[in-house]
């Protein structure tokens, strides 16, 4: 018997009134900065354990969100913290593989130890296309990659799939190609190393782009990036249909003080855009409504 079903009740209920599920939580987390491990999820909704590490409590804010809870609704069911942790997006590398057991195994088998052993990104433009359905099939990313040391030429992709553990499909438009890739059917961690077109200098920049095309469209009504490091520059961008322009599009950050939001004014035109220069570690990103 839980001494405090306040929690888990409440948390549970608000995964059914969203019509998701755990696994549908836990991607969004990583996706986020968050890869709080599907079992933590698990115990939570049980009442087994409850949020504690502070990193875990960082979570929180996200979960109210993606489940469309107002601010503070689950983090007030909870007793103070036994362990405090630290800010918002700063992590250490092993705190994020303890959360996420699957992503080191992953690296490991492409033979990273982490995620910047040769490039570290400086600039990263996401756009995405929403089609007349509202929904979206494919992100273009754009980046600017610099090697830490001679030779460099590799970088990890991490991304946890979906229930079918189903991965989008990866089309190197220009500076890159894909090489390893490899799947942690346990967890559904996918990694893969996407190699620059050659091998660089230290401290010399190179740029790529990809596109991703989703396995499914995703109906989402956000876009947002998480930088672990700091950028030199980050831009969000969403393109909306003509036949189906947002009734409202808002702009917000979650650093380490908090959230702020904008709202945005698309004028007569049908798309929105979020740009920083000098930013993270936080996020970055859009969200907008019919």
């Amino acid at each position: 018997m839980r001494e405090d079903s306040a929690f888990p009740d409440a948390f549970a209920d608000a995964l059914a009134r969203r019509g998701v599920s755990l696994s549908w939580l836990h991607r969004r987390l990583v996706e986020r900065g968050h890869p709080v491990s599907p079992a933590a999820l698990s115990y939570w909704r049980s009442g087994r354990s409850q949020p504690e590490r502070g990193t875990s409590r960082d979570a929180l804010g996200e979960i109210e969100r993606l489940l469309q809870i107002p601010s503070g609704g689950l983090t007030a069911l909870l007793g103070p913290s036994r362990r405090p942790g630290p800010r918002p997006a700063e992590r250490t590398l092993r705190e994020l593989f303890e959360e996420n057991p699957g992503i080191e195994p992953a690296l490991g088998e492409l033979g990273f130890e982490g995620l910047y052993d040769e490039l570290v990104e400086q600039v990263r433009h996401i756009t995405a296309d929403v089609g007349p359905d509202g929904r979206v099939r494919a992100f273009r990313v754009q980046a600017v990659m610099q090697a830490r040391h001679d030779g460099a030429r590799r970088t990890p992709l991490i991304l946890t799939t979906d229930d079918q553990q189903r991965l989008p499909r990866f089309v190197p438009v220009a500076g890159c190609t894909i090489g390893r890739t490899t799947m942690d059917s346990r967890t559904g961690v996918f990694a893969g190393e996407l190699v620059i077109e050659r091998a660089l200098g230290k401290d010399e920049q190179h740029p790529y782009e990809l596109l991703i095309e989703l396995a499914e469209p995703a109906d989402e009504t956000f876009l947002d990036h998480y930088a672990a490091r700091r950028l030199t520059e980050l831009l969000v961008w969403v393109r909306f249909h003509p036949d189906r322009r947002p009734t409202h599009v808002e702009r917000y950050t979650v650093l380490a003080e908090g959230e702020e939001r904008h709202t945005l004014d698309l004028g007569e035109g049908s798309s929105a855009h979020a740009l920083a220069r000098g930013f993270g570690p936080g996020i970055l990103g859009l969200r907008w409504g019919w």
